[in-house]
């Protein structure tokens, strides 16, 4: 028992933190999510929780009830949801009707647009990581581990781009999914609230296709794949979406690496 309250139901999930597990309250019988993380491995689970109750509150985000270490273990527990946009993308055989996809990107960029002004950036947007609640159909983005603020905690502005130095073996450790990061991560810059928005796009041509021009291999370093990246025209990866597409998907990759991107225009053409 997990605060007096959670019971371990089964294992749903798991990562590179440790498990994901459903579990009951038995005082209300309400079922949740609890993400289990041994205290021998790094700790990862105290900056996400820390996450979650920074940005409690908002639409969008999952709420969290209960993080603690009451034995050899750190334990998160929050919301359960139904579904990943991965598998409403297997649900529709890899090809979301596009009504339901530009549904899909409002809402992603809505909740990216509240996370940044609270001063964050998620640095890991990607299908697996939208959940939805099907008894309303709303959206939430989950896996805070990697988000940062980017808000300089002394000057109180944005964060100084960090040119990534290569490892001792030579090779660059960029932030987030390799199918999904921008090119400027790819290019060892930080990752920024530009890179966010640009991720959210390849997710929506990626819902729309059911897949994205690249292949990946697990390497984040992959020259082949940046550049295919940095050369596929915007036509063709929002082929079948209306040309305003295009033209968010061309303001984005101009912004500047600490230059607030423009929501409404955003908006207004998704």
């Amino acid at each position: 028992m997990i605060n007096d309250r959670y019971k371990l139901m089964k294992r749903i999930g798991s990562g590179g933190f440790g498990l994901i597990f459903s579990a009951k309250n038995v005082n209300t019988n309400e079922i949740v999510a609890i993400k289990l993380e041994p205290t021998a491995q790094t700790d990862t689970l105290t900056h996400e929780a820390a996450v979650l109750q920074h940005l409690s509150g908002i639409p969008g985000i999952p709420t969290l009830r209960y993080y603690g270490i009451p034995d050899h273990n750190r334990y998160m527990v929050i919301d359960l949801y139904d579904k990943t946009l991965q598998t409403v993308s297997y649900e529709h055989k890899k090809a979301v009707p596009i009504a339901l996809v530009r549904a899909y990107a409002l809402k992603i960029m809505k909740i990216l647009s509240v996370i940044h002004d609270k001063g964050f950036v998620h640095r890991d947007i990607k299908p697996e990581n939208f959940m939805i609640k099907c008894a309303d159909e709303t959206l939430y983005l989950i896996d805070f581990g990697l988000a940062r603020t980017y808000i300089d905690s002394e000057t109180k502005m944005h964060r100084a781009n960090r040119i990534r130095a290569a490892n001792d073996d030579g090779k660059i450790s960029v932030t987030g999914t390799s199918r999904y990061i921008s090119p400027n991560v790819h290019e060892e810059n930080e990752p920024s609230r530009r890179d966010d928005l640009i991720s959210a796009m390849y997710v929506i041509s990626y819902l729309l296709k059911g897949s994205l021009p690249w292949k990946t291999s697990g390497s984040n370093e992959s020259e082949a794949l940046v550049e295919m990246k940095k050369k596929i025209l915007p036509e063709a990866l929002f082929l079948g979406l209306p040309a305003s597409y295009v033209e968010i998907f061309k303001y984005l990759s101009t912004l500047p690496y600490d230059q607030k991107p423009d929501y409404a225009f955003i908006f207004s053409n998704l």
